[in-house]
């Protein structure tokens, strides 16, 4: 009886170990995925700036190239273009990095309570 009993009570500590697996396995991906969705959220908003940025730079050289004599404003309009490429890679830069630093974070943050069930 006591042979069964203590049959019984390795296998469900087995499954308890597993499900303790699956669960920080789990969390480990729910982590990555919601990183990775920050992070092609913020590539669609830098590229979709940066498409706006780049025409407004292309206009202002454009406006440069006619004669019509303003082209003092186009040149401003072509430097204001291309302040805000700059701004938006520097932006877009300053995001990525906090989110890969936010992610390792994470990461460690999740071994380091795996290591403390240990």
């Amino acid at each position: 009886m006591t042979e069964e009993l203590e049959k019984k009570l390795n296998e469900l500590l087995g499954l308890k170990k597993q499900i303790e697996e699956m669960t920080a396995d789990k969390k480990k991906s729910d982590a990555v995925s919601e990183f990775g969705e920050k992070s092609r959220k913020t590539k669609v908003y830098f590229y979709i700036y940066l498409a706006i940025s780049v025409g407004i730079l292309l206009f202002g050289v454009k406006g440069m190239e006619m004669n019509t004599g303003n082209q003092f404003i186009a040149l401003f309009v072509a430097i204001v273009g291309f302040e805000g490429t700059v701004l938006m890679k520097m932006w877009y830069h300053t995001v990525a990095t906090r989110l890969a630093i936010l992610q390792e974070m994470k990461e460690f943050e999740l071994r380091i309570t795996e290591m403390l069930k240990k």
